[in-house]
């Protein structure tokens, strides 16, 4: 009766060491494989997310084209005012004046430019340009204009814009040398000009007229 007890006893013992390692050794499988699955879906994720990363998104192409457009005027206008700033063959003799003239419309990309004095007189126009009669006209207006409104200690006026219905802007610079007052007229068809675009170029021709 003892022994079989202790068979008995023996034999539950074992049941139950039995029992419970397969419990834990079956908890354990499932941990292995949640573990397992997570790494999957992990090396999934960042299998998208490189391929998002690579892939161009038209988003930011939009994003980027948008930027360009709004600072495509600005680079333009300070390409401009550098290559004016860099005009070269002005050694101060009258006789460059007109090549002086000529490098201003290059690279200004002005289809005319014209140098005159308060009575619209040409002093220097660039190669090919036409309409100087009207140019000379539009640049003496200028000056009555600035000397009505600058009448009264008012500050008078340095520069012009005119924007026809061709779609062409004029501008016109008046400035002195010494103590003549003389206007720097240009007609461009597509730069985005500003009040003081040509002003880059005043000192080289100043220069110039000074001899």
């Amino acid at each position: 009766m003892i022994l079989l007890s202790a068979v008995i006893g023996v034999g539950a013992a074992v049941l139950l060491l039995t029992g419970g390692y397969l419990f834990g050794a079956n908890r354990g499988y499932q941990a292995r494989e949640q573990l397992r699955r997570q790494n999957v879906e992990q090396a999934e994720e960042i299998g998208t997310l490189r391929q998002r990363v690579s892939a161009p998104d038209d988003g930011d192409e939009n994003l980027r084209a948008t930027i360009k457009n709004v600072l495509a005027p600005l680079m333009q206008r300070e390409q401009l005012s550098f290559d004016l700033s860099h005009l070269t063959g002005a050694s101060g003799r009258r006789s460059d004046l007109t090549a002086l003239v000529d490098q201003i419309a290059e690279r200004g990309n002005f289809s005319a430019v014209l140098l005159s004095d308060e009575a619209g007189w040409p002093l220097g126009s660039s190669s090919g340009a036409r309409d100087l009669e009207r140019l000379g006209a539009t640049a003496s207006l200028v000056f009555l204009l600035a000397d009505r409104i600058g009448r009264d200690s008012a500050p008078a006026p340095l520069s012009l814009m005119v924007h026809d219905e061709a779609n062409t802007v004029t501008l016109c610079r008046i400035f002195r040398v010494a103590e003549q007052r003389l206007a720097l007229t240009a007609v461009s068809s597509g730069a985005q000009l500003t009040p003081t675009a040509l002003d880059p170029a005043l000192v080289k021709i100043a220069a110039v007229l000074s001899n």
